[in-house]
């Protein structure tokens, strides 16, 4: 069984894409399945953003960037993007100010279960579109 980090935020601003990566210790998920959603409030809310997982950088979408098996314990390292037209769509609040709505991410292993690893606040930062 896999924990569930939930101190995990993301926060973009509303005018870009978000790219993020996030390192994994200690856990190989060669072969493992993504899917990440962006909600108004943690145990539901309209969606606002639903990834699977793909298999290039410039693709909307959850990707393995690296499995490093070198030393004692395999590092996975994944990358994020939301693309800028979704960024944009995201809920907005008052003028100038910052939104906090919910993500989350499941991770099915290859040949495993899927499990909650990831489940925090999503913060869309106020910008000026360019």
């Amino acid at each position: 069984m896999f924990p569930t980090i939930r101190s995990a935020p993301l926060r973009g601003a509303r005018s870009t894409a978000l790219i993020e990566t996030i390192v994994i210790d200690g856990l190989d998920f060669t072969g493992a399945t993504f899917r990440l959603e962006v909600r108004d409030r943690r145990n539901g809310g309209s969606l606002r953003a639903g990834l699977d997982t793909v298999s290039s950088a410039s693709a909307e979408g959850v990707r393995i960037v690296e499995v490093d098996t070198s030393g004692d314990l395999p590092i996975t390292t994944v990358g994020i993007r939301i693309n800028e037209t979704t960024m944009e769509a995201m809920p907005t609040g008052e003028p100038g100010e910052d939104v906090n709505i919910w993500w989350g991410m499941h991770i099915t292993p290859a040949g495993g279960t899927k499990f909650l690893a990831y489940d925090s606040i999503f913060t869309i930062e106020a910008s000026t579109p360019a």
